[in-house]
């Protein structure tokens, strides 16, 4: 316990009891948020899987999630967000991209299980901060939180993590797949969507050079029909890209479940391929001058076209 009796007496810890010396011989990663609200927030909004896989690199957090091969969410916590980031994982780390240099600590974690440990000290007018610490593979995530004020409470969580698991590898990268490019303001798209109908099954996104440009149709019930259309010149556009007119439908749940986090949004960037693969960018402003990105990658539904 000498190492672990270390931690604790520089402060990095508080209970001594939290870890183990095998657990802790050599903090791999620590972090530090002085506010993690927004953090909070966003990972609350992408939580519709339990289980996350989370990758620890230079650049910040990765936190992914998916559901029934159909929709992927992967919030993206940058390094500028924290007061504090430090990641020395062993040599032999994995890469997820890129060189096989780059550090990287990727796990699985239950998301609901660490947004319930944050939620302890997010309601009030609290200045609460946020510690993280892991020794790597196999380690439990140790979170610690600190409310300052009068009382200066502090609350340490050890949150088991899991083996990697492996998600869905989508993109629209490739520039002779992608079809359309379209950058939006955050809020007024997540109010377009709001006033669809919202037990509507489908809705069907249509993209073209043409007039009107774009259009959102929904399809329910009794064969329930609603639209709107969007021209390049409207004030919620910031650009507008098209190089060939699509239409494809998608399940209204799934853009259900990224509104979420579109309530948080500044702008949101929308891209998809000749497959109908739809890419959400979403940028959110953390409480200061950083930001928090969430990437939603929505396939289309299969079409009659496609059952021939």
């Amino acid at each position: 316990m000498l190492k672990t009796k270390r931690l604790f007496s520089k402060g990095i810890i508080l209970n001594p009891k939290m870890v183990t010396q095998s657990q802790f011989s050599q903090i791999q990663f620590q972090a530090v948020l002085n506010n993690f609200s927004m953090l909070y927030n966003v990972l609350k909004a992408i939580s519709f899987a339990d289980n996350a896989m989370v990758y620890l690199t230079n650049d910040g957090i990765q936190v992914t999630v998916e559901d029934a091969k159909s929709i992927q969410a992967s919030a993206y916590i940058t390094r500028a967000c924290f007061s504090e980031f430090n990641l020395n994982p062993p040599g032999n780390a994995k890469a997820t991209g890129g060189s096989v240099n780059e550090p990287n600590i990727p796990f699985g974690l239950n998301l609901k299980v660490f947004t319930d440990c944050l939620s302890m000290f997010i309601s009030g007018d609290y200045d609460s901060s946020l510690k993280m610490l892991q020794k790597g593979s196999g380690a439990p995530l140790i979170v610690i939180l600190e409310q300052h004020g009068d009382d200066n409470l502090v609350t340490e969580c050890s949150v088991r993590t899991m083996d990697p698991f492996d998600c869905m590898e989508l993109d629209v990268e490739d520039e002779e797949q992608i079809v359309s490019k379209i950058n939006v303001k955050g809020m007024n798209f997540f109010l377009l969507l709001s006033e669809m109908d919202r037990n509507c099954d489908d809705i069907e996104v249509i993209i073209s050079p043409d007039a009107p440009h774009m259009k959102l149709q929904t399809f329910g019930e009794l064969h329930s029909e609603a639209s709107v259309e969007i021209t390049n010149s409207s004030d919620m556009l910031i650009t507008f890209s098209c190089t060939q007119a699509s239409r494809h439908r998608y399940k209204f749940q799934h853009l259900k479940l990224a509104m979420r986090t579109l309530a948080l949004s500044s702008k949101v960037a929308l891209r998809t391929n000749n497959e109908g693969l739809l890419e959400l960018q979403v940028m959110i402003d953390n409480n200061d001058s950083s930001h928090m990105f969430v990437k939603y990658f929505i396939l289309p539904l299969m079409s009659q076209s496609d059952d021939t």
